[in-house]
């Protein structure tokens, strides 16, 4: 991939300024908008995986793993992604054993969501964020989503010094 191709540059900027838009939104702590928060979470992930698999592509790769039960940022998405767009994927499940299925789930605040013969299986560890679920993939807006939002404009920085972004 070629990283000096116009339309990959506009992409890679049109997907973060998309993504910050949405998240700045305020959906996802406005009651009153809860109807609109697994659309606007949809095109959240589906314009993040296409960011994160272009800045991979582009050894720029973003690979945090602050809070990701398996592999990196970029693998969550990447899970995350799967179970949205292929809704009979095992990746939709929170229990294999039981096949009990999880998709798009929400937790604000620290708790537990669903707690199977005494162990949680989908929990917030975190007073102040916002959990979000697919199967067993948890996803938080501050420490994942807000985070990777940030990192990725430092990366479209990096890529791209002379260029002034719209985001």
């Amino acid at each position: 991939m070629d990283k000096n191709n116009f339309i990959i540059k506009q992409q890679i900027e049109s997907n973060v300024s998309s993504i910050r838009n949405l998240l700045n939104t305020g959906v996802f702590s406005a009651p009153v908008l809860h109807p609109f928060c697994e659309p606007v979470f949809v095109s959240v992930i589906l314009k993040l995986h296409d960011l994160l698999q272009k800045f991979s592509q582009l050894s720029s790769r973003i690979a945090f793993t602050d809070d990701v039960a398996d592999g990196d940022i970029t693998d969550l998405v990447s899970k995350i992604r799967n179970a949205i767009c292929h809704l009979d994927s095992p990746e939709n499940l929170l229990d294999k054993q039981s096949q009990l299925k999880f998709v798009f789930n929400m937790i604000a605040g620290k708790g537990t969501a669903i707690d199977l013969g005494g162990k949680p299986l989908a929990a917030s560890q975190y007073e102040d964020d916002i959990a979000f679920y697919y199967g067993e993939h948890r996803l938080y807006f501050k420490r994942h989503l807000i985070r990777v939002i940030s990192e990725s404009m430092g990366v479209f920085r990096k890529l791209y010094p002379n260029e002034r972004a719209l985001f």
